[in-house]
């Protein structure tokens, strides 16, 4: 089980009372995972958001077309990131695959049961998503510029 001190690191739960720190806490699964360690695929139904504590995840993008699979790695996240986020909005699909880039300490939540825990109490669920929000957009932003000085180049 993890702390609601622990939590309280994440942007997404910074400004949660304790009383719902401590529910979403109760949601919460450490995971210790090797290098290599595949998270979820891109495509599949999305169940898990992951909080990394310590280590990197590598975001992946097919980038084939119709049945060619030519799979591109994107810039690794690290610790206080969030990977996983589909599972938490809507259609619960991964947009994209995830590993691990190093040995790392994961928060692991079952995304069902995050969401019903803010159905439950609106105003935290609300809160939530408009940080989760913010950590999708600045994503997109980024990836944006990076974009942009490829052009350049």
């Amino acid at each position: 089980m993890i702390s609601s001190q622990t939590l309280q690191f994440y942007p997404l739960f910074a400004h949660q009372s304790s009383e719902m720190l401590a529910k979403i806490a109760n949601l919460a699964e450490e995971k210790e995972v090797e290098a290599g360690y595949h998270l979820f695929f891109e495509g599949e139904v999305a169940k898990s958001f992951y909080l990394i504590h310590d280590g990197s995840v590598v975001l992946t993008m097919n980038m084939g077309e119709k049945g060619d699979k030519r799979v591109e790695e994107l810039e690794p996240i690290g610790k206080g990131e969030v990977a996983g986020w589909s599972s938490i909005v809507k259609p619960h699909i991964y947009k994209l695959g995830a590993y691990t880039g190093q040995k790392s300490h994961l928060i692991y939540f079952d995304g069902e049961k995050l969401r019903l825990l803010f159905d439950e109490n609106p105003a935290y669920g609300y809160y939530f998503m408009q940080k989760l929000a913010e950590v999708i957009g600045e994503r997109l932003i980024s990836k944006c510029v990076q974009i942009m000085s490829m052009m350049e180049g």
